[in-house]
């Protein structure tokens, strides 16, 4: 299975001597579900920015969908990542004053594919029949179903996730997580989640544990017990 996602020798420093990712090697296969941890200041955000092309590395190499990324011009690359990623936040990101259909369709609207119909796309987060209900009616839970699929409906490559659970109840928590899950196994797309939660980390294939910057950890997803001991022990 090939890697859809590939991180060589990637730093990225600020100013001030702020460091914060030492020489991230890391590859992502096609339809897998990837969990990134870590402490507070682990480097996991801006290792999920630099892999999304949310951000540039200062220096190594970052592949993504089949596209040597950080030497694209910025015109580009957004058109790239607006074509092949998707994305899902914590803050759901979402416009309120719209409806959920026109949410749905702002990547359209933007110049991107489609390759799914609204319909579609909320049938398979659970959510018929809200096309037209205002986003800023909907409940935390049901606004997380409507980014997934936003994701979605473009067909991407690869969905980023940041903290998707963050700002959700744990019941509700586990629907978006399963909703991931069944993307990666039905529909052969690849997630790569940033999480504090050992829990959602372990709806998983693969977790990846960051200290300071560096890649402690890559293995196939434990037990959330398990997890929760090793993030204590990266944390330490």
């Amino acid at each position: 299975m090939e890697n859809v996602l590939a991180l060589e020798n990637v730093a990225r420093a600020f100013p001030r001597g702020i460091v914060a990712l030492r020489n991230v090697s890391l590859s992502v296969r096609t339809g897998e579900f990837v969990a990134v941890m870590g402490a507070t200041g682990s480097g996991k955000s801006t290792l999920l920015h630099c892999a999304a092309a949310l951000d540039r590395p200062s220096s190594g190499s970052v592949r993504l969908a089949g596209r040597q990324i950080e030497r694209m011009r910025e015109g580009p690359l957004t058109r790239w990542r607006r074509d092949r990623v998707g994305f899902v936040f914590q803050s759901y990101n979402l416009l309120s004053e719209l409806t959920v259909a026109q949410n749905l369709r702002l990547p359209g609207r933007l110049g991107g594919p489609r390759r799914h119909g609204v319909g579609d796309v909320l049938a398979a987060v659970g959510l018929p029949g809200t096309e037209k209900r205002p986003v800023g009616e909907l409940s935390g839970g049901q606004r997380q179903r409507v980014a997934i699929a936003r994701a979605l409906i473009t067909g991407p490559s690869v969905i980023f996730a940041d903290e998707p659970t963050g700002a959700l109840d744990p019941a509700t928590g586990g629907q978006i997580l399963g909703l991931l899950r069944r993307a990666v196994d039905r529909d052969g797309v690849t997630v790569v989640m940033v999480t504090h939660d050992p829990g959602a980390a372990a709806w998983s294939d693969r977790l990846v544990l960051l200290r300071e910057g560096s890649v402690t950890t890559d293995t196939a997803t434990p037990d959330a017990a398990a997890i929760a001991g090793r993030l204590r022990e990266v944390a330490a």
